[in-house]
């Protein structure tokens, strides 16, 4: 029994990497296969499909990028500061490997049928309808105090988002590789961080 949990969790772990590495198209249950060390069956019997290995594997790290919604609405700081927490959340989840931003954009946006099963699975569920709630109450009361400008909060938060995202996909080559000094690269991310938070506060104040 503990052999076959060992495999499993080794399937997971290789077929993680691949995905991240070369794309689901450019990955295969036959490399995963190679590479895990077992054969292609033992794969199928597991996980049926490339498909279900895709979301068995990654659906614990969309959980996570979710949940980072929640996290700021419980602390107890004024709005201004609460969006600057988000953009602090968002970026600690891609700095910890950023391949997953890329990773995000090829195989999740540019792709409708998976971007619709992540909206279905992880953006529809009781609970984060209930966190996007809590967010847009926060926005219509700000907005209802004259504090902000009138703003959707899907929008509010997709700009969040997408400027995050560009900033470890469009950032300069080297950073994503590793190929540069750490101390520049965290000093990159930090001042991109920064001007994320004053650049959609700033869209925000009237």
């Amino acid at each position: 029994m503990e052999r076959n949990q060992n495999i499993e969790k080794r399937i997971l772990w290789v077929a993680e990497r691949l995905f991240l590495e070369k794309g689901f198209n450019g990955t295969s249950t036959t490399e995963i296969a190679k590479v895990v060390g077992c054969n292609q069956a033992l794969i199928h019997y597991y996980y049926r499909t490339k498909e279900k290995l895709f979301w068995d594997v990654f659906a614990p790290r969309m959980e996570q990028v979710v949940e980072y919604l929640d996290a700021p609405l419980d602390e107890d700081v004024d709005f201004i500061q609460r969006i600057s927490n988000i953009v602090e959340f968002y970026f600690g989840i891609l700095e910890l490997d950023e391949r997953l931003a890329p990773f995000i954009v090829n195989e999740l946006v540019m792709n409708p049928s998976r971007w619709e099963m992540f909206r279905t699975r992880f953006l529809r569920s009781e609970s984060r309808s209930r966190a996007f709630s809590r967010f847009s109450n926060m926005v219509a009361e700000e907005i209802e105090k004259g504090t902000i400008c009138p703003v959707k909060p899907i929008d509010l938060l997709l700009d969040i988002m997408s400027l995050t995202l560009s900033t470890f996909i469009i950032a300069p080559k080297g950073f994503a590789l590793s190929e540069c000094d750490s101390n520049e690269r965290k000093a990159y991310l930090s001042s991109r961080k920064e001007h994320i938070a004053t650049l959609v506060i700033k869209g925000l104040k009237k």
